[in-house]
């Protein structure tokens, strides 16, 4: 008269969990991470991406030197008349640099020799 209901409900429920524990096997084997192993070296591909996105970080946030110029002399406790004379032209000169020197990364990664010209110009590399 066929499988009574509950030895069909016992056979399903094995059946899933068997199921479920065949899927997580390569999910579980590929999350595996040995600290011993070595790295892949970095290609020059990942190295000229890395020069575009430095490049464009610093054309799209070089003006943010000149707050920055000026937060930074606060806290090192600059008097006053430093903080408005001084500051804003020195974070003014640090803006057009970073930018400057954004829009030469962002011209230039392609062309880059593989070995040597993908390090950065400016310190600290990316403004944030």
């Amino acid at each position: 008269m066929g499988i009574p209901m509950e030895t069909a409900k016992k056979i399903l429920v094995v059946t899933l969990v068997v199921a479920v524990g065949i899927m997580t096997i390569p999910s579980a084997s590929a999350q595996v991470y040995d600290p011993t192993g070595e790295l892949a070296p970095i290609t020059g591909f990942e190295k000229a991406m890395t020069k575009l996105g430095r490049g464009l970080s610093n054309v799209f946030l070089g003006w943010a030197e000149i707050p920055l110029t000026f937060d930074r002399n606060l806290k090192k406790g600059k008097p006053f008349a430093y903080l408005f004379g001084v500051a804003p032209v020195l974070g003014t000169a640090r803006a057009f640099m970073r930018t400057g020197t954004g829009v030469f990364e962002v011209v230039t990664f392609p062309f880059s020799d593989r070995d040597v010209n993908y390090e950065p110009i400016l310190e600290p590399e990316y403004i944030f």
